[in-house]
């Protein structure tokens, strides 16, 4: 019997072949937008679960009170792990990360490298990485050891054997000049869905022998630029164990809390729940969005939807076309559940035949999909997605062919028969409710998209507060040769007329700035004791970056004690510390860490993070000429690459073993919008395809329509109506149901795009225009698709139509 009916359900198939075709590209396009997405959602939900006790598995976070602020960040001193090892039998391990990028450099071979990651033995124990080679007991156990993944092994060694052989890193050397790190091992290249990756993993004992003094420092415990994780024992309570942690800060760092009122409380965080629920200072890397996987999951379910009620419409406007069909069955004794498995046997085999095209969409895909969300290629296709999208286009199937196919079934027919079956009030307005559903659908994406790309328009545009443009940056790595000869450096730059002024300092105002305790006075000179985030510039770093001053004055090489005493601090750290006007904030007492000296200037605010936080409050201060990290030029934009290449001819002239590496500003502005960028761009795609399955969709009612009304027309032509009033006739229905969308819809994006921005601190005025702007779009979609069918039945010739009466 089943075959019988598949074998009807074929050839129904290869009667409608028009029908056919629009429904197996629009659920074949539904479903590879809801494969690609679902495999994009799988992947963010499934980060750091890869390790076999990850539910185990937890970092140390912190968060910090002073008398003018309170955050939370996710670094914590280096003696954390073993303290808390030591004092709580819950704690099973404990390790230390130490994130890094540096120089490496073997032979002739050297490259700048991220993820060079110093830990502990333990870091083996807790987490799931198993060494290919080496011993992973012993392997991280000496300073200077060093663990390669396979592709950096490949990288240096070839097909050398890199165990016992040494590469020299530009890190933990104090003489500037490169450390040599014995390779100990290797270890696969760790997988991408983990909240840090490593390229990299070098001994922690490798920082005490760089720096003795670290082991016995009495502000150690508050050195906070580590990450710790622990592992708990199995059964226990992560709530309990968080509960005995302000003990634990007391006994440690009591003392210096009251001391400086500085005060710390520490948390557990599930390792499981870093990547899509943590926002905190200093992650170890960039991590993701909770709302963005939300955004995504509903957009592939609508646009399921969308694809869905396309099949749902057109199975059911076609079926009063079989209706005779239908009717000869009955009469000759077929009963109503034989029809109704009939065609649902016919909307799942439509269902199944578009999954295998989706399934040949995705792999032509997923090299695109893989580049436009920055995940390695194979992330799309696993055993759980491949699951979820047969049990959702069998789903998609059975739901889409239920209304036609007992509807069909409850064909009287008698009346069939004698040709007065017709369509009913409740089918017609049913199709009409599904159209306007998606366009609703449709409609909100389109504004959505307007929205996003009216954000990142005004990210581009914002005034940061300082001048973006024509500023190039160049790397130092650690580089003794750079540090010692800047000053011969700084000079042949400047003899050339394309270079308008050059600066050093440690660090970058992108990407957010380290941030230390000060010490000073309110207005009424009581004391106040705080942190802040802290920048060491170079002389004339303001006039090259363009950052003014609001009062006081600059850093000035001829006052000797600008070098050691001096501060400029910006309009929020006025505001955070009480002082009103930035000229009260001139002469005021200002320590930082060991140096202590006076407010000399106040800086207009600049912005030193993403636009998703405030300006908050930084000091600045000299630093010393032999520290700076990075050195950066304002060059004209006209002679652009000659200017470049004499950069780089003076940077070799002066230092040939360093390693070149010149980067414009907005290039590392932008990739703080990395992840805003993909969501666009991804965001974007797929309502450009949301819309051509609805207009798919709307195409196919509109010939449905155009089908049912061909008499109708034929009338009205030989009565003399006009082409343009045929037109009309056939269009204004349809119209009318999308401009009804549009009226639901706008409102509804407005709230859910105003949601979205409020991430952001700072963020585009969204006017009604890009609700329009979307609203006008959805029409003229719509419009262009049923013109097509509109047009072809005004010129068709009459008599054809009229022929058979």
């Amino acid at each position: 019997m089943f075959l019988n009916h598949l074998k009807i359900a074929f050839r129904a198939l290869g009667r409608g072949k028009i029908y056919t075709i629009l429904n197996i590209t629009g659920l074949a396009l539904g479903l590879a937008c809801f494969g690609f997405i679902s495999a994009w959602v799988l992947n963010e939900l499934s980060y750091d679960r890869f390790h076999e006790k990850h539910d185990r598995i937890y970092r140390l976070t912190g968060e910090v009170k002073t008398d003018s602020e309170t955050f939370d960040h996710a670094v914590t001193s280096p003696p954390m792990a073993a303290a808390l090892q030591q004092d709580f039998p819950e704690v099973e391990n404990a390790v230390r990360l130490d994130k890094n990028d540096c120089i490496v450099r073997r032979g002739d071979k050297q490259f700048l490298e991220d993820g060079v990651l110093f830990t502990d033995p333990s870091f083996f124990e807790i987490f799931s990485y198993r060494l290919t080679r080496g011993n992973a007991a012993t392997a991280l156990n000496d300073p200077y050891s060093l663990v390669l993944t396979e592709s950096m092994a490949r990288k240096y060694f070839g097909d050398e054997n890199p165990l016992g052989q040494q590469m020299t890193l530009f890190v933990y050397d104090p003489g500037g000049q490169g450390a040599p790190y014995t390779v100990t091992g290797v270890l696969p290249d760790p997988p991408q869905n983990a909240h840090f990756t490593f390229n990299f993993l070098g001994s922690f004992n490798t920082m005490y022998a760089a720096m003795p003094e670290a082991a016995t420092s009495e502000w150690l415990w508050f050195w906070n630029g580590y990450y710790t994780y622990l592992l708990l024992k199995p059964g226990t309570d992560p709530a309990q164990l968080q509960q005995k942690l302000p003990a634990f800060a007391d006994r440690y760092l009591g003392e210096k809390m009251r001391e400086l009122n500085m005060f710390y409380k520490f948390s557990l965080q599930p390792i499981s729940a870093i990547h899509l629920h943590s926002d905190l200072r200093y992650e170890i890397q960039a991590t993701g969005s909770i709302d963005a996987v939300y955004i995504f999951a509903t957009v592939g379910l609508f646009i399921l939807l969308i694809a869905c009620i396309n099949y749902m419409n057109l199975a059911t406007a076609r079926s009063l076309g079989r209706a005779r069909e239908v009717g000869v069955k009955k009469v000759v004794g077929a009963r109503a559940g034989q029809l109704i498995r009939q065609f649902l046997i016919e909307s799942t085999l439509i269902a199944f035949l578009a999954l295998v095209i989706s399934w040949l969409l995705m792999e032509l895909g997923q090299p695109f999909m893989a580049q436009l969300t920055g995940k390695q290629a194979g992330f799309i296709f696993s055993p759980q997605l491949l699951l979820l999208m047969v049990l959702v286009t069998l789903l998609a199937g059975l739901f889409a062919g239920c209304y036609p196919a007992f509807f069909i079934a409850a064909f009287k027919p008698v009346e069939v028969l004698k040709g007065a079956f017709k369509s009913t009030a409740a089918g017609i307005s049913l199709r009409q409710a599904l159209v306007v559903f998606q366009f609703v659908i449709a409609t909100v994406l389109l504004a959505g998209m307007g929205v996003i790309n009216a954000q990142m328009d005004f990210i581009r545009s914002k005034d940061l507060g300082f001048k973006r443009d024509a500023l190039v940056t160049l790397d130092v790595n650690g580089y003794a040769e750079v540090q010692r000869g800047m000053e011969a450096f700084r000079n042949d730059l400047l003899a050339n007329s394309t270079v308008e002024g050059v600066t050093t300092s440690r660090g970058l105002i992108v990407n957010g700035l380290s941030n230390g305790h000060i010490e000073t006075v309110d207005n009424a000179g009581a004391a106040i004791s705080s942190s802040m985030y802290r920048l060491e510039v170079g002389l004339e770093y303001l006039s090259v970056y363009g950052i003014n001053l609001v009062a006081g004055r600059d850093f000035d090489p001829a006052i000797p004690t600008d070098t050691a005493e001096a501060f400029i601090v910006n309009r929020a750290a006025v505001e955070m510390l009480g002082w009103g006007d930035p000229a009260q904030a001139i002469g005021k007492p200002f320590k930082r860490g060991n140096m202590s000296g006076r407010v000399i200037g106040v800086a207009r605010d600049f912005h030193f993070a993403s636009l998703h936080k405030p300006v908050e409050p930084v000091s600045i201060s000299l630093t010393s000429p032999r520290r700076f990290s990075r050195i950066t030029l304002r060059i004209r934009s006209e002679r652009l690459a000659e200017t470049l290449t004499f950069i780089r001819q003076t940077w070799q002239t002066h230092f040939p073993e360093a390693l070149y590496q010149l980067n414009f500003m907005n290039d590392r502005l932008n990739q703080q919008y990395r992840q805003e960028q993909q969501f666009r761009d991804i965001f974007q795609m797929f309502v450009v395809i949301s819309l051509i399955i609805a207009g798919l969709g709307l195409f196919g009612l509109a010939s449905y329509a155009v089908t049912q009304r061909v008499k109708e027309i034929g009338i009205r032509k030989v009565l003399g109506a006009p082409v343009s009033r045929i037109i009309l006739l056939v269009s204004r229905d349809f119209l009318k149901l999308v401009i009804l969308a549009c009226i639901i819809a706008c409102p509804l994006a407005y709230w859910i795009m105003n949601r979205w921005l409020q991430d952001f601190a700072y963020r585009a005025e969204i006017g009604p225009g890009v609700f329009l702007l979307a609203a006008a779009a959805a029409i003229v979609v719509a419009a262009l698709t049923i013109s097509y069918q509109s047009i072809r039945a005004a010129l068709a010739d009459p008599v054809k139509a009229l022929r058979s009466e």
